[in-house]
């Protein structure tokens, strides 16, 4: 761990949220926080977005992002901190970044993203921010991201954190549960690949449940007629489900996942990834359930379904893996040495896949 304690001005999103039914209890920056709390550093959030939404006409980011950029300017000279951590903040420009920059001599400064690169706007934005920052980290992993952000600047792979005081389900632990499968999903008409074939997502799930036993009970967020959920209800769902269901919207960015696999592991679900994905460098066949084909993913699902003490055990050796290897505070330690350049001998195992 970082020896000495550092002044960090977070600009994210947190546990808290003006926004309706944001899923901001499980929010990485809140996670991120706390992981660089408990190593030692003194943090302030600066919620970016809320400030916006607060100065803006109607409760507008849009209308209030002149506001946003000036007040961040303002806290950022009476604060003087040693480190600016943005993640996401795409709302906060390049030139903006460069003028703290310029007021402030020595500060460090540093950008996380959790966004898919697959998505021009994000992968645009992301390149355009690597440019004024000294280090960048983002959950993709391999060649492709210095493929788009050049050969220059610090960059790693970010893991989506788990955080043992946020993910409290302990699904692991129930023979009974109230559902089999939990699968969310925010946007069910957005296409997602999944081996090799593109989905709807109410179709995918219609055909999932047509092939799976009649006895398997899906606990769906988002997808299927069942609403969005948020804060203790989707809480709920994570924990009284045994199995999480893991499909983000392609499988071919290497170790590329939606935050909610650190949701459901964390809770104690058993996951069901597909390969591709390249979990499995980290992860056993008995600490999560890879599947290749629709037919492997129907097998695991029914095997597990009908082995409680089975799905029990595999769930429960992922998650202490999961919470071994990417915990909230190994990763804000990460952050900060790999930004720094004071990894020496503590160099990450997942360095090897940067970047």
């Amino acid at each position: 761990m970082i020896q000495r304690s550092l002044k960090i001005v977070h600009v994210g999103d947190f546990f808290f949220s003006l926004k309706k039914r944001a899923p901001s209890q499980f929010s990485v920056g809140g996670k991120l926080t706390n992981g660089l709390i408990r190593n030692g550093h003194h943090v302030i959030n600066f919620s970016y977005r809320d400030v916006a939404r607060a100065s803006g006409w109607f409760g507008s980011r849009r209308w209030g992002r002149r506001h946003l950029c000036r007040a961040l300017k303002e806290f950022m000279l009476s604060c003087r901190p040693d480190i600016l951590l943005l993640g996401h903040g795409y709302m906060i420009p390049p030139d903006v970044i460069a003028d703290i920059r310029q007021a402030l001599p020595g500060l460090v400064v540093i950008q996380w993203n959790i966004d898919a690169l697959f998505v021009e706007e994000n992968a645009r934005d992301f390149a355009a921010r690597h440019a004024v920052v000294d280090a960048s980290f983002i959950s993709t992993a391999g060649p492709m991201v210095r493929q788009l952000i050049g050969p220059k600047g610090k960059a790693g792979f970010l893991p989506n954190p788990v955080d043992w005081s946020v993910e409290r389900g302990r699904a692991h632990e129930k023979r009974e549960l109230e559902a089999d499968v939990f699968y969310a999903c925010g946007n069910p008409a957005r296409q997602r690949i999944v081996c090799g074939t593109s989905w709807e997502m109410n179709a995918f799930c219609r055909m999932l449940e047509e092939h799976a036993p009649e006895t398997i009970r899906f606990s769906y967020a988002g997808v299927r007629g069942q609403p969005y959920c948020s804060g203790a209800d989707y809480a709920g769902r994570l924990g009284n489900a045994a199995m999480g269901l893991n499909i983000s919207r392609r499988a071919d960015y290497p170790l590329y996942s939606s935050d909610r696999l650190a949701h459901m592991i964390g809770s104690g679900q058993l996951i069901l990834i597909e390969r591709k994905t390249g979990y499995d460098q980290f992860f056993a066949d008995d600490e999560m359930a890879f599947f290749s084909s629709i037919s492997e993913l129907v097998d695991h699902i029914d095997f597990y379904h009908h082995d409680t003490k089975e799905r029990q055990r595999v769930a429960r050796a992922g998650w202490r893996r999961y919470h071994e290897l990417f915990n909230e505070r190994r990763i804000a330690d990460y952050i900060i040495h790999h930004a720094l350049g004071e990894n020496g001998a503590n160099r990450e195992f997942w360095d090897a896949l940067s970047l």
